[in-house]
């Protein structure tokens, strides 16, 4: 009996063994892809550090935008004394002040001239004569110019007790290089004068021209030419001046100057004086 139990149940083991499945073998790994040739890249620049506070564009001057020049005043400063004896003993001071303004398109001049004589013997003034010009000029292209131009000037010599005269015109600037200037101007306007013998008041109507030359012809040295005339009913003035400036130091400068004024309203009116003196620039 336990012969034949033992074969049945060889006989359920292997029928067992016969029905059950293969075994499926594990698949193998996919081969791993190639990893992709690298190259070393130059590491990145590191980031420019600013400041907290950034100036605005507009406060910023672009490099090809030039700058205005600043308004400055210039001008000049002169001053001579002449003393003189023999049959007569003569003092004689003369001073000059000008000074030029330029703000965008106007430029201010202002000239003011003082001249007096005295005798040191009696101690009267001989030769008196004050001069104030001032100029304001609207520049409406590089060249061109529109101007007003009121003056003063009270001279002993003349018929009158003074001379005020207000003008307006056009000018024009031939030359404008660094070592060559040359203006010329004329206008017209009225004349208000005040008589010395019968102290009336008169009004005349006026015409002007007025021509300004300035030559640089040597480092430190210069030619100066200014000449106007003036004309009215009343009386026509004339005026001129050369001059030779030679700079002694950088502000300071010695100066030669022949100034003559004609007035045809008397024959005592009419002066000319050759003066030597110190200059100083105003810069």
């Amino acid at each position: 009996m336990q012969r034949w139990i033992l074969l049945l149940g060889g006989m359920l083991t292997s029928h067992a063994w016969a029905e059950a499945p293969e075994p499926i073998p594990p698949a193998a790994p996919a081969p791993a892809a190639p990893a992709p040739a690298t190259t070393s890249a130059p590491p990145a620049p590191a980031a420019a550090t600013t400041p907290a506070t950034q100036p605005s564009p507009a406060s910023v001057p672009s490099p090809l935008t030039p700058e205005p020049p600043k308004p400055k005043v210039t001008g000049e400063v002169q001053a001579s004394y002449l003393k003189s004896t023999g049959t007569s003993s003569l003092e004689t001071l003369k001073g000059l002040l000008s000074t030029k303004y330029v703000r965008d398109v106007w430029t201010h001049e202002l000239r003011f001239e003082v001249l007096n004589e005295t005798d040191s013997v009696t101690g009267r003034h001989t030769r008196e004569r004050y001069l104030a010009i001032e100029k304001t000029s609207w520049n409406f292209t590089p060249r061109d110019y529109l101007f007003v131009r009121p003056q003063f000037e009270k001279d002993q010599q003349s018929l009158y007790e003074y001379q005020a005269m207000l003008t307006t015109g056009y000018g024009h600037q031939f030359f404008k290089t660094e070592k060559l200037v040359l203006t010329l101007d004329a206008g017209a306007g009225v004349r208000h004068s005040k008589d010395k013998l019968t102290r009336e008041r008169d009004e005349d109507t006026v015409a002007s021209t007025a021509l300004n030359f300035e030559w640089k012809f040597r480092p430190g040295g210069r030619l100066v030419e200014n000449a106007s005339v003036e004309g009215g009913e009343e009386n026509t003035i004339a005026r001129s001046r050369t001059a030779l400036h030679f700079a002694l130091t950088g502000v300071l400068g010695l100066f030669v100057s022949y100034d003559t004024k004609h007035d045809d309203s008397s024959a005592t009116a009419d002066d000319s004086l050759l003066t030597i003196g110190l200059s100083y620039q105003l810069k």
